[in-house]
């Protein structure tokens, strides 16, 4: 229970720091978007990707949905260091273009399009999928952020998780709202 708070407090205090810092907005109320934002930096913290995926050392690339309404706070995390001080890159998914992506934010009708283009690129199972749309996520999504009231919470598809090659944390799992 100890490791819990502590994960938890530890997320709070990244939330806190992303929410006010990048957006310079130290009394305003945190926004939706930008809340979200800060949980998909810290999910990078919390998955592991496999040790053989080629892609060690390099850029953390979150690719987002032009549809997105995640597009604008997302984009203000490019550059920031994720792990081992590697700076995240955000870029605009496109049909078809799953190159260097390792996360995978989806909205709306991109949802459909990026999972068949996934299915349909051998090799590229390691990409972390997260929807921010809970009508809309197929079971092939890792990771569905909700908003439940004045909070963001989020589910984990643990199943999901384990068939892209990647793991997540026991700690993440915990604070989720539901592990499938």
């Amino acid at each position: 229970m100890l490791h819990v708070y502590h994960l938890h407090k530890a997320l709070l205090a990244g939330l806190c720091v992303l929410a006010c810092c990048p957006w310079g907005r130290t009394q305003e109320k945190v926004g939706e978007n930008e809340m979200k934002a800060a949980y998909v930096f810290n999910f990078i913290q919390f998955i592991e990707w496999p040790q053989g995926d080629g892609r060690a050392g390099s850029d953390w690339t979150i690719c987002v949905s032009p549809f997105s309404p995640l597009k604008r706070t997302l984009l203000a995390l490019e550059g920031r260091p994720a792990r081992k001080d590697n700076p995240i890159r955000i870029r605009l998914w496109e049909a078809n273009e799953l190159d260097d992506c390792r996360v995978l934010v989806l909205h709306g009708a991109d949802t459909d399009r990026a999972l068949r283009a996934l299915r349909a690129a051998p090799g590229k199972t390691a990409v972390l999928t997260i929807a921010d749309e809970p009508a809309t996520a197929p079971a092939e999504i890792m990771i569905t952020l909700h908003r439940e009231g004045d909070r963001i919470v989020f589910d984990i598809n643990a199943e999901a998780i384990g068939k892209a090659g990647l793991s997540v944390s026991s700690r993440l799992l915990r604070l989720s709202r539901g592990a499938r």
